[in-house]
């Protein structure tokens, strides 16, 4: 007789504790969706009249382990940079001697690679806590990018003018998420860019 509400009771423990147990991993996805993103220098110094960019020629720096390919890495970064950056009016040139400033870029996604070993070569730290996020699933990943005044000079030291770096999470055994996180990424680091008077 009491047979129903005994099967009712326990339908609805268990209902709950699926609930518990939806709201744990959407805990951790979310936590995984977080972002850090810190700025240095000053846009501004750039030149007013800029339309034109080269890659730099030594910040070219990818750091990625086994299951990532370090020059599809490094091309699917030119390649989401000079898409970003034409959007805002800024056009790659191949010739620095025609190019109005350089970008310079790296990357650090499935290594082991510390905040401090980042600070020493970013000279910038997000920090960015790896605290709830599943690290069987999720990777933390580092993105560098750098604007420079060219010297016009051969062989001499450029001077950088800003930079920004940014710390995500991607799961690197999805690489559709891991690209469609990666070129949302680049867009938002280079929000504050203003757009170049073609454009505006």
């Amino acid at each position: 007789m009491y047979l129903p509400q005994t099967i009712g009771r326990l339908l609805t423990l268990l209902t709950i504790g699926f609930a518990a147990l939806t709201a744990c991993v959407s805990v951790d996805d979310s936590q995984a969706l977080r972002t850090t993103i810190v700025t240095s220098g000053d846009l501004s110094q750039l030149p007013p009249s800029a339309m034109t960019y080269s890659w730099h020629p030594t910040l070219q720096k990818i750091f990625v382990d086994s299951r990532l390919d370090k020059q599809q890495v490094q091309q699917h970064m030119q390649d989401t940079l000079k898409k970003v950056l034409l959007t805002k009016g800024y056009r790659w040139v191949e010739d620095p001697q025609l190019a109005d400033f350089q970008v310079g870029f790296g990357v650090a996604m499935g290594t082991q690679m510390s905040d401090e070993q980042i600070l020493a070569v970013a000279g910038l730290v997000p920090g960015l806590s790896n605290q709830g996020v599943d690290p069987k699933k999720y990777d933390k990943g580092s993105v560098l990018i750098s604007f420079f005044k060219p010297t016009g000079i051969a062989g001499q030291p450029t001077e950088m003018v800003w930079r920004v770096l940014a710390q995500g999470f991607a799961n690197i055994k999805d690489m559709d998420e891991v690209k469609a996180r990666f070129d949302g990424l680049i867009d938002e680091m280079l929000l504050s860019l203003p757009a170049t008077h073609a454009v505006q």
